[in-house]
């Protein structure tokens, strides 16, 4: 399979869809897994390229410089007139340049393939990231989405706890409102002595409220009293007025 064909197929994948946010995880993870893959295949043909570039332009420096000794064993043949020897030279770096030809064609050729290689590398590393971001940022979404219904299920489950124990407690506060206000009214016929108290009979009722009618009489007497005497102090000084 080409890489053209892997970039084609995990596009598709990152585009395929599922409504359980489970499951999407899951594939998002699978097809992030999937192209960091294909990032690190990518990445190791631009590396073989540039290997095989490197390795070429070795080869044709060590030709360049067989070529120049050959070149110098053919002028010092030609100067001492061994033209055999200078034909034989010349041949070899003749087969060297030939060599040489091929590879500089060849190194070209790696030249281009790298370049596309590492455009190709670029492109899918930009991609990856792109969905990493993407899948991150729906992962966080998904998070907080969940973390907020949770909250507003609780929150929602609290104030329904919240009321129900409101209306309890103001149930509760009526009744003791009314045990109070019985217990005030019973208190205030005990001391009247209309009722019997704790622990007491009913002379001991009755004796209790003669006391308080001859102490509301005392009071009653000695009011007039008072009342008698300022009239009396008041007169005289009419008087003499």
């Amino acid at each position: 399979m080409s890489i053209g064909e892997r970039l084609s197929r995990w596009f598709r994948s990152a585009r395929t869809g599922t409504d359980d946010p489970e499951k999407l995880k899951d594939r998002l993870d699978q097809t992030y897994r999937e192209q960091t893959a294909l990032l690190r295949q990518v990445r190791r043909g631009v590396a073989d390229v540039a290997t095989s570039r490197k390795r070429v332009e070795l080869q044709l420096a060590a030709i360049a410089q067989q070529a120049a000794k050959l070149d110098d064993l053919a002028r010092q043949a030609v100067a001492g007139g061994n033209d055999d020897d200078a034909r034989a030279a010349l041949i070899r770096k003749v087969t060297l340049e030939k060599t040489a030809a091929d590879l500089r064609s060849r190194h070209a050729d790696l030249k281009t393939e790298e370049e596309r290689l590492s455009l190709a590398a670029s492109k899918v590393e930009q991609g990856v990231e792109d969905f990493r971001i993407r899948k991150d940022t729906l992962a966080a979404r998904h998070t907080a989405a969940t973390a907020r219904a949770e909250i507003n299920s609780a929150t929602t489950g609290i104030g329904s706890a919240v009321s129900e124990v409101g209306q309890a407690m103001a149930s509760a506060e009526r009744r003791t409102r009314e045990l109070e206000a019985k217990a005030d009214a019973i208190d205030e016929l005990v001391a009247e002595g209309v009722v019997t108290g704790s622990g007491e009979g009913a002379d001991d009722a009755l004796s209790r409220q003669f006391d308080a009618a001859l102490d509301s009489t005392e009071v009653d007497r000695q009011l007039e009293e008072i009342s008698t005497r300022r009239k009396d102090d008041d007169g005289p000084h009419q008087i003499q007025d």
